[in-house]
């Protein structure tokens, strides 16, 4: 007899042969969805879905990359055990089938090996494709020219923190900014240091807030910053820090070197109220946006509490489509 355990050695096949399958279904599984990452449409609407359906299936040929090669370990030191394995006398008949399974195991090493090449090249693909959803959504949700957040991403930020706010109770703010005279800018300096100046801006306003903060540009100069954590008690410390740090900041215009020009803005700050929904925060911060032009501009108005809301911005300001 065989000084092997033939029916661990059958085990050991079909569990293999199975493996096979279960690789060609996971490859029909990535062709679909090459084939449905090809449809832009359908891209941009399901983006983050297919993003965490990539992110699942690098880990699975991640893991079955591994489980083939410990099979094809297994089987060769099975193989070793059978071609080492002597057919006792009178069991003559035997050794056909072992010349059988001997070629039935190199098979089934030589589709195993095939598999593990295909996955190494089915996991690069998918690796270079989550990187390109990844920068896609990125994109459609960033501001062209300012490279921070654009309406879509506000809205969606503003969103979550409402939920945030209404389930635990996670404190924060919204300040809407307008560039003052901005017109006057265009006029006098042109378009391009128009742009210049909201550039400059944008990567002012993120120098200004902390990570789990979130700059967008909502507007031609109009800008929004939802402020995690901010409270009644620290809404005039924080808008007035932002308000400070970029009135000192230096705004290059025109194609001289140290070319500049003074920017003032205008802010609107409103703290969350329990009970405020999207609409009603973002027109309190408009509001309070509205007093400051009213004021004179070139400063803050903050509506941190009830009080703070006076009979001149008691009227509803509209939420910009």
């Amino acid at each position: 007899m065989f000084g092997f355990d033939t029916g661990s050695l059958l085990f050991i096949v079909c569990w293999s042969l199975a493996s096979v399958g279960v690789g060609l279904a996971c490859g029909f599984f990535i062709g679909r969805t090459f084939t449905l990452n090809n449809e832009p449409r359908r891209l941009k609407k399901d983006r983050e879905k297919t993003l965490a359906a990539l992110s699942g299936l690098l880990e699975s040929t991640e893991q079955l990359n591994s489980e083939v090669d410990s099979h094809n370990s297994a089987l060769q030191s099975a193989r070793k055990g059978i071609e080492d394995a002597k057919p006792e006398a009178g069991a003559e008949h035997l050794g056909e089938f072992q010349t059988e399974i001997l070629d039935h195991v190199t098979r089934v090493v030589k589709a195993n090996r095939k598999l593990e090449n295909d996955l190494t090249q089915s996991q690069y693909q998918l690796e270079i494709q989550a990187q390109e959803l990844d920068r896609t959504r990125k994109e459609a949700r960033t501001d062209p020219l300012c490279k921070v957040g654009n309406r879509k991403a506000f809205n969606e930020n503003l969103n979550y923190r409402i939920s945030r706010f209404s389930k635990n109770n996670e404190k924060f703010g919204l300040m809407i900014i307008d560039v003052d005279h901005f017109k006057r800018i265009n006029d006098t300096f042109g378009h391009n240091s128009g742009d210049q100046v909201l550039v400059s801006i944008g990567m002012a306003l993120k120098e200004c807030v902390r990570p789990e903060d979130f700059v967008a540009r909502i507007g031609g100069d109009e800008f929004a910053i939802v402020l995690h954590g901010l409270s009644s008690d620290n809404a005039t410390a924080v808008g007035t820090r932002i308000r400070s740090t970029i009135e000192l900041y230096d705004f290059h215009v025109g194609d001289e070197k140290g070319s500049t020009t003074v920017v003032t803005l205008s802010m609107g700050l409103a703290v969350a109220f329990e009970g405020d929904n999207k609409k009603d925060l973002y027109e309190r911060a408009d509001r309070a946006l509205y007093r400051s032009k009213e004021l004179g501009r070139n400063r803050l108005h903050t509506i941190a509490s009830i009080d703070d809301i006076g009979p001149s911005e008691s009227q509803e300001a509209p939420l910009p489509a």
